[in-house]
């Protein structure tokens, strides 16, 4: 099993996701995690280290059909992920991380808003009674971010970083390396 962690905000993990999607549609064992980065409770103004970024992904990005525009804010993302888990329970994990990696890239939406959230979850075919009570739980960032603490604890420092049979790899491998890593 390979098991990638990612968050929104890292144009790296984008890429990641989207190579490793396919992987997924192959039928290859391959996992996704939310990991939150930047954990506060508002949006933070957009950092040079998420522009330079962005710089360096954006060619692989839009070669795999994804437009890197430049982001308005670095968000939260604990909910993000806490309805990825939902999703992912409800066999629509793919279709979420797709949905919410191109609204906030190429669509610059604020992905740390509720009513946001809840439109990206519709437009991914989740079920809005499961989200809202996600967003209505004071819980579930508090949640994915004790999670995201856990996985620091075990070296996971960034993403997109991958496990495989508990050993952390980088992301940034061929796609016969990965290939190779999700046939394990």
């Amino acid at each position: 099993m390979l098991r990638c962690y990612h968050d929104l905000p890292s144009a790296a993990s984008a890429v990641a996701v989207l190579r490793l999607q396919r992987l997924a549609d192959e039928g290859l064992a391959v996992e996704f995690e939310g990991f939150e980065t930047h954990p506060a409770a508002s949006p933070l103004p957009v950092t040079l280290d998420v522009l330079a970024e962005r710089e360096r992904w954006q060619d692989r990005a839009a070669a795999l059909g994804l437009e890197l525009a430049r982001p308005a804010n670095v968000p939260p993302t604990a909910l993000v992920h806490a309805i990825e888990d939902v999703a992912r329970d409800a066999g629509l994990g793919a279709s979420w991380r797709e949905t919410t990696y191109r609204a906030y890239w190429e669509e610059g939406a604020d992905v740390s808003d509720h009513g946001v959230l809840a439109a990206l979850a519709q437009r991914a075919g989740l079920e809005q009674q499961e989200v809202a009570a996600v967003l209505d739980d004071p819980a579930a960032s508090a949640r994915i971010r004790q999670r995201s603490g856990r996985r620091r604890s075990s070296g996971v420092g960034g993403v997109p970083m991958l496990e495989v049979s508990g050993a952390l790899v980088p992301a940034d491998l061929t796609d016969e390396e990965l290939r190779t890593l999700a046939s394990r």
